[in-house]
């Protein structure tokens, strides 16, 4: 286990922290979740940046990286549709589009080994997701606009990943059936 990959797990554990300061009755709750999830945003940052700058990239860190991002933000969306702090709808667009981008994922590193990589849409999507959750969490009056900017971004990133996926499946076909 690798320092970039034991970031990654430490993401992982920051979910659950991030809902218990969300929900707990302590006074400065909503700045501890923010200082949770920004934490988590930095490990991210970080563990690409060592595991690309020293050579420690695995398989482990392609497959479970952006699963650790893609949990925090859904979690951290859930726990705004049950306070009432955003509609449901943008939970659920982004939760179909997740799992969507997963089973693709799985499916054609189950069969041919490609991680298919982020794309700048979805650099910028995270990045929005990013700003948004710390403006509802502030209440900052745009905060519903800008989710709805990342929520547009995390789509036309899908539709970029799809036409990637499908592209790589076509290739996979057409090397089968020779």
């Amino acid at each position: 286990m690798n320092f970039p990959n034991s970031l990654t797990i430490l993401r992982f554990l920051l979910i659950p922290l991030f809902v218990l300061a969300f929900f707990s009755n302590i006074k400065y709750k909503y700045m501890i979740a923010i200082g949770i999830f920004l934490l988590s945003g930095l490990t991210d940052i970080l563990d690409g940046f060592i595991a690309r700058r020293y050579n420690m990239v695995t398989k482990f860190g392609k497959l479970f990286d952006p699963l650790a991002d893609k949990l925090m933000i859904l979690t951290v969306l859930w726990c705004f549709v049950y306070k009432n702090y955003i509609p449901s709808i943008i939970f659920y667009i982004v939760l179909v589009k997740e799992l969507f981008m997963i089973l693709g994922s799985a499916i054609l590193y189950g069969r041919i080994k490609i991680v298919v990589s982020a794309n700048i849409y979805g650099k910028i999507a995270t990045f929005l997701f990013y700003v948004a959750i710390i403006s509802i969490l502030l209440k900052i009056k745009i905060s519903i606009y800008i989710l709805m900017m990342a929520v547009i971004f995390a789509i036309f990133a899908f539709v970029v990943y799809s036409m990637k996926y499908l592209s790589e499946y076509k290739k996979l076909r057409s090397t089968s059936n020779e």
